[in-house]
Parts: structure tokens; sequence; C-alpha cells
């Protein structure tokens, strides 16, 4: 099976569960799978945005919620070449 099909099969036994899309520039998306195409296009539900702050200099190692940023967003497009992984939480 070609990579593509093995990324096509894992997203279709996704749909309906719980996901966390990291996305190009410190952010991510945590929903609901709902859709997706061959572009790897994501239809996400029940959104949340989470922002990854910039580290100070004093913490660059340490990740903490205070370092991250969440919002509601409710339904969410999400463009494939923006992805840069997908978790099954």
């Amino acid at each position: 099976m070609s990579e593509e099909g093995i990324a096509t099969q894992l997203l279709q036994e996704s749909i309906g569960k719980i996901v966390l899309v990291k996305l190009k520039g410190r952010r991510s998306v945590r929903g609901k799978i709902k859709g997706f195409d061959k572009q790897m296009n994501i239809v996400i539900t029940d959104a949340t945005e989470v922002i990854e702050q910039q580290p100070n200099n004093n913490n660059k190692l340490e990740k903490s919620s205070e370092n991250e940023q969440e919002s509601q967003v409710g339904d969410a497009l999400i463009r494939g070449d923006n992805v840069i992984t997908i978790a099954v939480l």
C-alpha cells in the first residue's frame, strides 16, 4: 500500500475521534474529525485552537499551560498544506 493509501486509511479510521492537529506557525487544533479529502484538507468539529507562546529565555525547556493560549472555534476547515502532524487522542 502506498503512503497516501496508509494516510487515507488512518484518517478514515479516525473519523468521529478526537485528534490534535499540529499546524505551521506554533498552532494546533483539537477536536473531532468529521471528514477529509485527498489533499488532506480536514474538517474538524467542536474545535479548540491552541497557540503555543514563545518561551522566555529563562524557561526554554519548560512547557506548561502558561505558554499556551486556547480559544473555542467551533467547526473548522484546515488546509492540508498547513498540517504537520495528526495525533488521535
